[in-house]
């Protein structure tokens, strides 16, 4: 296991946001080592990172010159690209150690980190738990998976700062040393098959997020997942870190958030103590719930009191393209989710909704069938439009459906793009019902995250608005 003192040469493999920040930080803090950034894609090199890059003294190998170079002591690999990358190959083949980029940039970080990790709920939870700590006067850095790279941050923040990063089992396939002070893991359903292979590979990279903790470290578990009890009862869960639970419904063990009498709680030093009533939870729904009590039990963990993450459990806004309201028109409510980017997910959000709903679904799949997210639309859903790559996909599980209850299943209709549903959705909408993007698929067919897919949608709406 190299140390960074070791490194003669580095090779950073993908120049997204995240490999570029990893490039730049090793250029900055790392001034004899040779940096090569490769990328196997198109990349605009007039633009901005690369000018940046170029200049720092960064050398490039790029698209089919992407291959890996002779000298090299460590591949720092961005979450983006795929483990079947022709230069990821070259490096097993060779045993060159590959890094993530959380990895690396850890490394240079003395902080104590509160590392965020499950299928769905993940930038809620590290957004909610980042404000909690901003509002308390704790200096803290918001990164990760939720668009601002890790590797920034040796260059910017201060040793106190706390940071909370929300990881993506992307990020955490390739640790090596990687220890955060504090590890939550919120909850576990199928996603990312088409990179993973399988579920248990996808869990397996999830699970990395205690593995090197020790007993001054903690672990948060939701003690109401199934996914996570699963991995539980089979002795899957590694890591020496003092192990906790939180969710709605506590039960036996070290149970450090939950809800009593309808009135969530947080544990300090073995003591219960009230946060506030369930019914003044800024965030509603169920899912939110658990996303609330894991943000207070991370947050006590790092030493804000209950007073303090009271106050921002009743008052925190929410985040960007999670069953985010965009506008009311002609009595129908437009809602974007479209950080929705795997069935669970879609199934939480529908779960938000009492009342008609026009569903828009369609995108990138991801491997997992849609049978459960066809059957569970019935009774909920008014219509589902599906778009994009995974539309003819999503269209047989609809009609197999139909094909077995014609009266009950969800009606459904196929459409070209996104533009074309929020057009369909308007005009066969009716005052009172809900226009929900909530994809249940990635973006990348279309768009080049799921932010852009979202922000299209607000520009969709708002043209709707200002036409009627």
């Amino acid at each position: 296991m190299p140390d960074l003192r070791d490194l003669r040469a580095i090779v950073v493999l993908g120049l997204g946001r995240s490999g570029s920040a990893a490039a730049l930080l090793a250029r900055r803090r790392l001034p004899d080592v040779a940096v090569t950034a490769i990328d196997e894609g198109e990349l605009d090199i007039a633009g901005p990172s690369y000018a940046e890059l170029y200049e720092a003294g960064v050398e490039f190998a790029l698209g089919h010159a992407a291959a890996l170079p002779e000298r090299i002591d460590v591949l720092v690999k961005s979450p983006g690209v795929p483990n079947e990358s022709p230069a990821v190959q070259a490096a097993l083949a060779r045993g060159v150690p590959i890094w993530s980029e959380v990895e690396f940039a850890t490394r240079f970080l003395p902080n104590r980190l509160v590392a965020i990790t499950g299928t769905n709920g993940k930038t809620t939870t590290t957004e909610l738990t980042g404000a909690i700590l901003r509002d308390a006067g704790v200096p803290v850095a918001v990164a990760g998976n939720v668009g601002y790279a890790l590797a920034r941050l040796p260059l910017e923040i201060d040793d106190d700062a706390v940071i909370v990063a929300e990881l993506s089992s992307f990020q955490l396939e390739h640790i090596e040393r990687f220890r955060p002070a504090v590890a939550v893991l919120l909850n576990l359903t199928e996603d990312h098959l088409d990179r993973h292979g399988a579920y248990r590979g996808y869990v397996d990279a999830k699970l990395r997020v205690f593995e090197n903790q020790d007993a001054g470290c903690v672990a948060l578990l939701n003690g109401d997942d199934a996914g996570v009890a699963a991995e539980l009862a089979t002795g899957r869960v590694p890591g020496a870190g003092e192990r906790g639970f939180f969710g709605p419904r506590p039960t036996a063990g070290p149970w450090l958030a939950g809800v009593v009498d309808g009135v969530a709680w947080v544990s300090v030093d073995g003591d219960r103590r009230e946060l506030c009533a369930v019914a003044d939870l800024a965030l509603r729904g169920e899912h939110n719930l658990s996303n609330s009590l894991a943000a207070a039990a991370a947050a006590a963990a790092v030493g804000v009191s209950p007073a303090a993450i009271a106050q921002t459990l009743r008052s925190f806004p929410g985040v960007v393209h999670r069953l985010q309201v965009v506008a009311t028109i002609a009595g129908v409510t437009y809602v974007n989710d479209s950080k929705a980017t795997n069935i669970d997910a879609t199934l939480k959000a529908l779960t938000a909704y009492s009342g008609p709903v026009h569903l828009i679904l369609g995108g990138h799949a991801k491997g997992s069938p849609f049978d459960e997210l066809a059957a569970a639309t019935e009774g909920l859903v008014k219509q589902a439009v599906l778009i994009g790559e995974a539309a003819g996909t999503l269209e047989v599980a609809f009609a197999r459906r139909r094909a077995t209850d014609p009266l009950g299943a969800t009606p459904y209709v196929l459409l070209s793009d996104l533009a074309a549903a929020v057009a369909h959705c308007a005009a066969t909408a009716d005052d009172g019902d809900v226009v929900l993007l909530s994809p249940a698929c990635a973006s990348f067919d279309q768009y080049r995250n799921f932010e852009e897919r979202g922000e299209h949608f607000i520009e969709l709406v708002n043209e709707l608005g200002r036409e009627t």
